[in-house]
């Protein structure tokens, strides 16, 4: 469909159908991302005081938090308040799921899960409010890469979840709104030509998805010999999974488009993107990025610790200081881009992308990455280390995989984690994803406390926003940025 048709009537009219002013949000976030600091700080304390007034009536863990500290929201600096609460982890909402959910009056709500990908399934209630920032920073993210709502986006996807909703609504939604898939579940060897006809078929602006998955779509198609023709390619988007420096370099060479991660979370929410100059900016209107101590103290700008969120805009389910299991720092160095938005200058893979060494310290997932990548004959890999220490290499091998190769690894992997580790190496067929599609190269469960030291490279650790938006609007404070109502 036109793109222009797209973007000024079928789209909005879409979002406006089910209750969410995404594009008015849009307006307002293309302004905002130019505010002074000062400005965006005050509209951050106006949301915060809202957040807690909400939380405090409305769920009783925050009730006995706010009484516990000695703090009262309502005439408490909003800042201060955030600093006094204890942090929140997942562990404390599955053992109070009564108690967060809570009720956001005039404002539809939605059930979401989280993956799993970290252990139990964390189930939550997401707002339209949230759901219409979120994305609502992910169309501003695009604009930086001249993507815009309407143009034809290929998304790279967790399947088996989604496609279990899909109908013929769906389907009539996604040529309505210049959306195709390609599943991230079904990818298989062979089919490297029909991905590449379906691509130049549907010619995208842009592809989006997890970057294992696009990294095995351009394998897949190379295996085939080809190379598909996209003259109006832009970008390629990110998401879900830990992108390194290597997928990184084989989605640009490949599709020879900029590539542009994004960081956040099904439960937090959309935190940060990627901006042309290489920046992470934090989508500052939406959400507060804190970066903690093991006590939870706030640490200063450009050290490195875990990175804890607060959502400004979900009253469904109230995420005040909670700890996503991921290591970042903040940068406080202006953006080459003119942004005012804060800079996450580096963000690392979730605690369980690290491996436990012999002696107790914990050795980060990109050591083995590398290794297994640039190892002969492994054509897939997945590493899984038990609670016991001992690590199981999964490979899926090619022809040149002898004794020799594996010798070496077994080597290899042995002097990532220390001697005395029981290492084996696995022939398999083939590796499966997650049920949502996802995949990951190192699954951990010997991750224990946040007290490891963390040694070795950092990657960057990503994630996925879920299609669904809000309504209504108020103002914080002085602040000029429309607020939505819970």
């Amino acid at each position: 469909m036109n793109a222009r048709l797209v973007r000024h009537v079928v789209y909005p009219l879409h979002e406006r159908w089910f209750g969410r002013e995404t594009f008015r949000l849009l307006r307002q976030l293309d302004e905002s991302q130019w505010w002074p600091r000062e400005r965006i700080r005050e509209l951050q304390a106006g949301k915060l005081r809202r957040l807690f007034l909400h939380a405090a009536e409305s769920n009783t863990y925050f009730a006995q938090a706010f009484g516990d500290s000695g703090i009262d929201p309502r005439v408490d600096e909003p800042f201060a308040v955030l600093s006094a609460l204890p942090t929140l982890t997942r562990d404390k909402i599955l053992a109070n799921t009564g108690a967060f959910m809570s009720a956001a009056p005039g404002n539809r709500v939605r059930r979401m899960s989280t993956g799993g990908s970290t252990g139990e399934p964390l189930t939550f209630l997401v707002s339209r409010t949230r759901e219409a920032f979120d994305k609502a920073a992910r169309m501003r993210a695009h604009r930086w890469f001249g993507v815009h709502p309407g143009d034809r986006e290929m998304y790279v996807w967790g399947a088996p979840i989604e496609y279990r909703r899909q109908d013929r609504w769906r389907t009539l939604r996604d040529r309505l709104l210049n959306d195709a898939l390609i599943s991230a579940f079904d990818l298989a060897p062979g089919r490297g030509d029909d991905y590449s006809r379906r691509l130049e078929r549907f010619n995208p602006v842009c592809l989006f998805g997890y970057p294992s998955s696009m990294a095995t779509l351009c394998d897949l198609i190379d295996d085939a010999g080809l190379r598909p023709r996209l003259p109006v390619l832009r970008a390629v988007f990110t998401t879900g999974e830990l992108l390194d420096a290597g997928q990184r370099e084989r989605l640009r060479s490949f599709f020879g488009v900029p590539v542009a991660d994004g960081y956040g979370g099904r439960d937090s929410g959309s935190c940060a993107h990627e901006c042309p100059a290489g920046r992470m900016h934090i989508t500052a209107e939406h959400v507060i990025l804190e970066i903690i101590d093991d006590a939870g103290r706030p640490l200063p700008t450009g050290e490195t610790g875990e990175i804890a969120v607060t959502n400004l805009d979900n009253l469904a389910t109230p995420f005040i200081r909670y700890r996503t299991g991921d290591v970042g720092r903040l940068s406080d160095e202006p953006c080459p881009c003119g942004r005012t938005l804060d800079v996450m200058d580096v963000v690392q893979g979730r605690r369980t992308d690290h491996l436990v060494t012999v002696d107790g310290r914990l050795r980060h997932a990109l050591a083995l990455i590398y290794l297994l990548r640039d190892a002969p004959g492994v054509r897939k890999f997945q590493v899984h280390q038990r609670h016991d220490r001992s690590v199981e290499v999964r490979v899926v091998a090619g022809a040149s995989f002898d004794d020799v190769a594996r010798r070496r690894l077994t080597i290899g992997v042995q002097g990532c984690v220390g001697d005395g580790v029981p290492i084996s190496i696995r022939d398999v067929p083939q590796i499966d994803a997650q049920q949502s599609g996802k995949f990951r190269c190192v699954v951990s469960d010997a991750v224990g406390g946040w007290d490891c030291p963390v040694d070795g490279r950092n990657g960057r650790d990503s994630w996925s926003s879920d299609d669904t938006m809000a309504k209504s609007s108020n103002r914080v404070g002085a602040a000029e940025f429309a607020v939505q109502t819970p």
